[in-house]
């Protein structure tokens, strides 16, 4: 047998066996996705590896740690009600002109999650309190689940912590480093463009800001409203150092979040629940997390049995129009089944290894920008349908995607020019 159709049988045995676990049996993702490797690993001969198992349980470790320290950050944000401050400041000064505060509020949406790592954190931690204030603005239903859904779409793609982009980079072996550039681009044009897209027929030319601030409560902090912003400001500012001076101040942004998250417990004059707090974010977190484990060992596996490799001869020697044609379709509709992670450690790094040819840094970005709107795709949808619940809509996610059709479009467009004219865009910026 020709090591060629030995790596598409192990491939396939995967494939079905991922197929099988998260349809017929109906498990988790995370627990899906390392069935996968176990098959892939039994399929390819390593049998029941645990060293292949254990190291690439521990593959993105890192990435892992920092999904959840971001994630009780913003969880203390919230519960501060630090979040809310901002928002009814945010309120109090663009009521004036609706367009420009569905943008700002597009921000809000997506500030939490570029933070965390996870646009259902994003979602979960201020869709509900941005659709209250849509809908005072005169936005329907579902286009309301649709903004929030996109928010946090938008949300994962946005510096500093784009987690496809990380698993892909790792699976090629370079620093997760210079990616802010490409990345900052694309989210203030969306962040800016879709916002309008979505609300502009729809809302009020009047807007009265006080109905919006009765339904948005407050909170009370030590030093005023500066208390609010405390924290946000030092992880902020922490993170620019970090980039800035690497040599001087190098905390890893893990311990950042964990500084952010003390200030944000101190600061509010209501005591909260640390233990409580933290420990339901573990629990709505530990999802994420054990996909990162699992995702690890897929990774593994698929390159100690040389799926990977094949993978990417295949797609080296495929026509140039169906290698981006396959990458265009495949990645948003696998995602949709694998999830954003699954299908960014499974297709995504193959696929970036037959673009070598290209600036690696702006590939990787236009790549990350497909893995994440697969977030929206049926049918997991999990970014999506979070919208939904976090807003209340109580139709079809359907009507969500076609209210999201041209939005869809505009980032595949961006995604794929960003991959297409890598090369290009890194020497014009």
């Amino acid at each position: 047998m020709s090591q060629e159709m030995f790596s598409f049988l192990v491939f396939s045995a995967m494939i079905i066996g991922f197929f099988i676990a998260s349809f017929p049996l109906k498990m988790p993702a995370a627990l899906a996705l390392f069935v996968t490797g176990v098959v892939g690993a039994i399929a390819g001969g390593l049998g029941l590896s645990l060293w292949h198992i254990l190291e690439g349980m521990f593959g993105f470790f890192e990435i892992t740690a920092l999904v959840l320290t971001a994630s009780i950050f913003i969880a203390f944000q919230r519960e501060s009600r630090g979040l809310n401050v901002l928002v009814r400041d945010l309120i109090s000064v663009f009521y004036r002109v609706p367009p420009v505060l569905l943008i700002v509020l597009m921000f809000v949406l997506i500030l939490p999650g570029a933070l965390a790592g996870s646009g259902t954190a994003a979602v979960m931690a201020v869709g509900g309190l941005v659709g209250t204030v849509l809908a005072y603005i005169g936005l329907s239903k579902v286009t309301i689940a649709a903004f929030v859904g996109m928010g946090g779409i938008l949300a994962l793609i946005a510096p500093p912590i784009n987690l496809p982009a990380m698993i892909i980079a790792s699976g090629l072996n370079m620093p997760y480093s210079g990616f802010f550039g490409p990345l900052i681009i694309w989210t203030l044009f969306l962040g800016i463009t879709l916002p309008l897209i979505y609300g502009l027929k729809e809302v009020n030319k009047k807007i009265d800001p006080q109905e919006i601030l009765d339904k948005v409560p407050g909170g009370d902090f030590y030093l005023g409203r500066l208390g609010a912003y405390i924290p946000l400001i030092v992880v902020i500012s922490l993170m620019v150092m970090q980039r800035a001076f690497p040599q001087a101040l190098d905390p890893g942004i893990p311990l950042i979040f964990v500084i952010g998250s003390i200030l944000a417990y101190f600061l509010p004059k209501k005591r909260l629940n640390f233990i409580g707090v933290t420990k339901e974010t573990i629990e709505k977190t530990g999802p994420v997390a054990a996909l990162f484990i699992s995702v690890g060992v897929v990774v593994q596996v698929m390159v100690a049995t040389g799926v990977r490799g094949w993978i990417v001869i295949e797609a080296t020697t495929a026509p140039e129009f169906f290698l981006f044609a396959g990458i265009l379709l495949l990645i948003p509709i696998m995602g949709g089944v694998m999830g954003t992670y699954g299908v960014a450690s499974i297709f995504a790094i193959p696929f970036m290894m037959a673009l070598l040819r290209l600036d690696l840094i702006y590939a990787i970005a236009g790549m990350s920008m497909l893995c994440c709107l697969a977030s929206l795709t049926p049918p997991t949808a999990i970014v999506g349908r979070s919208g939904v619940l976090a807003t209340g809509y109580d139709g079809a996610y359907g009507k969500v995607l076609r209210v999201s059709a041209i939005p869809w479009v505009i980032v595949a467009g961006a995604s794929l020019v960003t991959i297409l004219f890598a090369n290009q865009l890194s020497a014009w910026f």
